[in-house]
């Protein structure tokens, strides 16, 4: 039993922690302090109480790392454990610790969700918005629910991105309209909108 937590490797990690490896290929992160302190060696065996003591560890800190990062800004449960995850927490600390602050209702990603979609309702195309919400870890579902909840003036969009390049005031010729409806199409808009939009410039899309 004590031969699958034998300790295979000692090595940095990054400036400040290093990385243990154990045998079954599981590695705990940790500062020299700690390993120091809980006689960590390589080729010595860890006993359960040492890995319960460093699993309990690993998860208070975690919970105060999480906590630290929502103290700067608001994030996804899925930006928190991306963002461990790659400081080297291990999966089960980070886990508990997410749980233990969503038990408080530091973390709301339907109440995130719709506050990016506010805030972004202004300069976005709705695809753009969803995209942004999908790579913060929201779910599609509650991500397509709450942009039918918020108004997009996609058209005003659109025809304010015409303006900025330029193309108010006149009338555009083909290859003007085709490189004006590509910009747009890019930006997330639909081909309706696009089409409203360049109405407005161009007698052939009328």
């Amino acid at each position: 039993m004590m031969e699958k937590f034998r300790v295979i490797s000692i090595t940095e990690f990054d400036k400040r922690k290093r990385k243990v490896l154990l045998e079954g290929n599981l590695a705990l992160v940790l500062y020299p302090g700690d390993i120091r302190k809980l006689g960590i060696e390589e080729g010595e065996s860890l006993s359960q109480s040492v890995l319960d003591e460093i699993e309990e560890l690993l998860f208070r800190r975690a919970r105060e790392r999480i906590l630290g990062l929502l103290e700067f800004s608001d994030k996804t449960e899925f930006e928190l454990r991306s963002r461990l995850i790659r400081e080297g927490y291990p999966e089960n600390a980070v886990g508990r610790a997410l749980a233990a602050v969503q038990r408080h209702g530091y973390i709301n990603d339907e109440a995130y969700g719709r506050r990016y979609a506010q805030a972004k309702a202004s300069g976005k195309s709705r695809k753009q918005i969803l995209t942004g919400l999908l790579q913060k870890g929201i779910d599609r579902e509650l991500a397509e629910n709450l942009l039918r909840d918020q108004p997009v003036d996609e058209e005003g969009q659109a025809r304010r991105l015409l303006e900025q390049k330029g193309y108010q005031g006149r009338k555009l010729e083909k290859k003007e309209r085709d490189k004006a409806a590509a910009m747009l199409a890019r930006r997330g808009y639909s081909f309706d909108v696009i089409r409203r939009v360049l109405g407005d410039f161009s007698e052939e899309w009328m």
